[in-house]
């Protein structure tokens, strides 16, 4: 027979890990909202293609979000003081699959930005990407599945912990690919351009760095936290909020495209190479000013350009 200690200590660990999720989830869905308001606010000419995919991003999230918070107020609501109706939770597995288009769609479109970007030969690693991005999806298409059929949390994690364990690292390993990629890339171009196209590049790289970090880190939170308590929902409301982060980057990418073209278009102030590289050919410094210039002020030609990663 549990005792109210144990009640208490249950719903901390299932009920408010779910609770923090959704007002965190809420928060995020909101940054997702201004993010695609700014975004018809200053790119009306943008391609048709992208437009489609900003408004299908915010319609992903607008069904992730309400999935959660349905989650919530079953427990809550519905089955306040019944814990043992709690499950199964089937508006998280919802979220699950919803969350897994999300992270795809976010691979596609950085994977797609690689093979665009990057030289011949090295542009095979967003190819790469994709193909692993694509079966990481139908993974998480698994997961959701499972997690809807699954009677109790603790049956789901024993039978497919290893799954949900490779998902996480994969996708993490995708993102590093992605940064990592574009990083080596934008350093080389560094030494063989003026310093307008420098400070540009600059920006490029914090972009990258900054878009790439968090989904990343957080997935290595939630590896963290599904092994430290096997008896917790944590890691679940981790999980959760994971796609949110990838939504956020894509938007971000393509709003960050607007101080881009403010950086590329103000005037030079040397006409001297960035470092102590001089002896790059003119035919060089060319093709790496249009590419700049392309990423600057064509949404069309790369995805979202090449303002982060």
């Amino acid at each position: 027979m549990s005792t109210a200690s144990d009640d208490f200590e249950f719903s901390d660990k299932t009920i408010g890990a779910l609770q923090i999720d959704t007002l965190f989830s809420a928060f995020l869905f909101g940054v997702v909202t201004l993010q695609l308001v700014k975004y018809y606010q200053n790119f009306k000419e943008d391609k048709l293609y992208l437009k489609i995919l900003a408004s299908a991003i915010w319609v992903l999230e607008l069904a992730h979000t309400f999935c959660i918070a349905a989650e919530v107020y079953k427990a809550t609501i519905t089955n306040y003081g019944k814990p043992e109706n709690l499950f199964p939770f089937k508006f998280i597995g919802a979220s699950t699959a919803t969350g897994g288009a999300l992270t795809f769609v976010a691979h596609t479109f950085f994977s797609f930005r690689v093979w665009r970007l990057l030289p011949r030969r090295w542009n095979m690693i967003g190819a790469v990407c994709l193909i692993v991005a694509t079966i990481r999806f139908v993974a998480s298409v698994i997961l959701a599945v499972k997690a809807i059929e699954a009677k109790i949390v603790q049956e789901y994690r024993s039978q497919w912990g290893w799954l949900i364990m490779t998902v996480l690292v994969v996708g993490a390993m995708i993102d590093i690919a992605i940064a990592g990629s574009m990083l080596h890339w934008l350093h080389r171009q560094r030494e063989k351009v003026f310093k307008r196209t420098v400070d540009l590049i600059d920006r490029i790289v914090q972009y990258t760095v900054c878009t790439a970090l968090l989904p990343s880190v957080t997935a290595i939170i939630m590896v963290i936290a599904f092994n430290a308590d096997t008896g917790a929902m944590i890691w679940l409301a981790i999980y959760a909020s994971l796609a949110k982060f990838y939504s956020n980057s894509i938007l971000a990418s393509l709003n960050s495209r607007k101080t881009l073209r403010s950086t590329f278009s103000q005037p030079p102030s040397s006409l001297e190479p960035s470092s102590g590289v001089s002896r790059a050919t003119p035919r060089g410094q060319m093709v790496i000013a249009v590419e700049m210039n392309s990423v600057a002020q064509d949404g069309a030609e790369l995805p979202g350009d090449t303002s982060g990663t």
